[in-house]
C-alpha cells in the first residue's frame, strides 16, 4: 500500500492563522465577561457573543482569537460593551477575548470554550450550504469560488478569492471538490500535475466565502505524491466518489497517469491515503489510447458518478454516466454530447455539474480570461448527439 495523502488535524489546524502570543503579557484591568447569545451554533456558521467590561473599566475595543492563535478580530466598544459574530470552526472552539482601554493598556483575557452542532452533509459541489452546485476554479494565480445562482447556470460574481496563497503559486493547479476530510462540508483538493503534489483545505461552507484567505492558512493541508509505481505523476485527477459501490467516508479518485486512465482506491480508514493507481484498461471515448489529450471532470448524480470527457484539440465531447469500478473493471453508459465543442480552446477549464437539478449533467466552461459560460445539456441519446445550449458568459473577476 502507498499512502498518497496524509491528513492531519493538530490543534493548529483549527486556527485561521499562525500561532502567536494571544494577549499582552501585562494586564492593566480585569478580564471582560463573555456572554454567548447564539444558543445553538453550527459548525461553519457564526455565533453571536457579547463582551462586557468589568466594573470601573471603560474599554474602547475588544480583541478576540480562536484556539490560542493569532488575532482574528476587533470590535469597538460602546459604553464598555460590544457584540461580535464569531465563526464556529469545530465542534469545540476556544474563544479568548481581551479589552483595549482608552489609555492604550489592555485587560486580562477571558477564555471560554463553546460547542457547535455539525450540519447535515452538504450536497456534492455545494460549497456554501444552499443546496445548489457552486463553481470552484483556478484562474491564473487565484483560487476562485462562485456561488451557483438559480437553475439557469448563472453564478454570483465577482467570485470569492480564497487566497492569499501560502502554498506557492496556484498557476497550473487543478482544484477538485469533495468530502476529502470526511466531514459534512465540501473540501478543496489542489493538485499540481507538474510535480504530482497535492494540497488540501478543509471547507467550512459559507465561512469560506465570508472569510477570504481562510483556506490558504493551513486548516487541513497536505503535500504528497500521486505517482504510479513507475514514478509517473498523473496529468489530471477527478473525484470518483463511491464508484466502487461501497459506502466511503473519503472518496476514491480517478486520473490519467502514464498515458492510462487509472483508478485510485481510497483507504477509507486513513484520511487521505490511496493505493497505487490501477490501470482500468479502458480506451478513450473514440476508441483511442491518447488519454493525455483528454480533459476529465466529474459530478455525483442520483444515478451515481458521471464524468465528462473532452478533447479540446478536436472538440470531441462525451459523457459517461453510472460509472462503476467493480473487481478492477470500469463500466459506464456513454453519450456523445458534441463533435466540435470549443475546438482549440486548450486552456479552457470545463466543469461537469447539474445546475438545473434535472439529473442530466450540465457544464461550466471557464476561459483563461475569466469568462464563465454555462452549457445546459439535454436530449441525451445513444445514437446521436445531445443538445447543448450556451448561456450568456459572466466575468468571474
Amino acid at each position: 500500500m502507498k499512502s498518497v495523502l496524509r491528513w492531519s488535524i493538530p490543534a493548529a489546524a483549527l486556527l485561521l492563522g499562525p500561532a502567536v502570543v494571544a494577549s499582552p503579557a501585562v494586564a492593566a484591568s480585569a478580564a471582560p465577561t463573555i456572554t454567548q447569545l447564539t444558543a445553538a451554533p453550527v459548525v461553519g456558521q457564526t455565533a453571536k457573543f457579547k463582551f462586557t467590561a468589568p466594573s470601573g473599566s471603560q474599554p474602547v475595543e475588544y480583541r478576540w482569537m480562536l484556539n490560542g492563535g493569532t488575532l482574528l478580530g476587533t470590535v469597538p466598544a460602546t459604553n464598555g460593551t460590544a457584540t461580535a459574530k464569531i465563526l464556529a470552526v469545530s465542534f469545540a472552539t476556544s474563544l479568548r477575548v481581551y479589552a483595549k482601554n482608552a489609555d492604550g493598556t489592555f485587560s486580562d483575557d477571558a477564555d471560554i470554550v463553546f460547542t457547535a452542532d455539525t450540519p447535515a452533509p452538504y450536497a456534492d459541489q455545494d460549497l456554501n450550504g444552499d443546496d445548489r452546485p457552486d463553481l470552484a476554479v483556478v484562474l491564473a494565480d487565484k483560487l476562485l469560488e462562485a456561488d451557483g445562482k438559480g437553475t439557469g447556470g448563472k453564478v454570483r460574481v465577482p467570485a470569492a478569492d480564497l487566497g492569499p496563497k501560502v502554498i506557492g503559486s496556484y498557476t497550473g493547479q487543478q482544484v477538485i471538490t469533495g468530502k476529502f476530510s470526511g466531514g459534512p462540508f465540501e473540501d478543496y483538493l489542489l493538485y499540481d500535475p507538474v510535480n504530482g503534489n497535492a494540497s488540501g483545505f478543509r471547507g467550512l461552507g459559507r465561512a469560506d466565502q465570508d472569510n477570504p484567505g481562510r483556506l490558504a492558512k493551513g486548516e487541513l493541508s497536505l503535500i504528497q505524491h500521486f505517482d504510479d509505481i513507475d514514478g509517473n505523476a498523473p496529468i489530471q485527477l477527478v473525484n470518483a466518489y463511491e464508484s466502487r459501490g461501497v459506502e466511503l467516508t473519503i472518496p476514491d479518485l480517478m486520473g490519467v497517469v502514464g498515458g492510462r486512465l487509472s483508478y485510485y482506491v481510497s483507504y477509507d480508514a486513513v484520511f487521505g491515503a490511496y493505493d497505487y493507481p490501477v490501470d482500468t484498461g479502458v480506451h478513450t471515448p473514440d476508441g483511442g489510447t491518447d488519454w493525455q489529450n483528454w480533459k476529465l471532470s466529474s459530478k455525483l448524480l442520483p444515478t451515481g458518478t458521471a464524468i465528462s470527457l473532452w478533447n479540446p484539440a478536436t472538440g470531441a465531447l462525451y459523457l459517461w454516466t453510472g460509472v462503476t469500478y467493480v473487481d478492477g473493471q470500469l463500466a459506464f453508459t456513454q453519450y456523445h454530447l458534441a463533435a466540435d465543442f470549443l475546438t482549440g480552446a486548450l486552456d479552457t477549464t470545463l466543469r461537469l455539474t447539474d445546475f438545473n437539478a434535472d439529473g442530466v449533467p450540465d457544464l461550466w466552461g471557464v476561459s483563461p480570461d475569466g469568462l464563465a459560460t454555462a452549457y445546459q445539456v439535454s436530449h441525451l441519446s445513444s445514437t446521436g448527439l445531445a443538445k447543448l445550449k450556451a448561456k450568456a458568459p459572466q466575468p468571474l473577476i
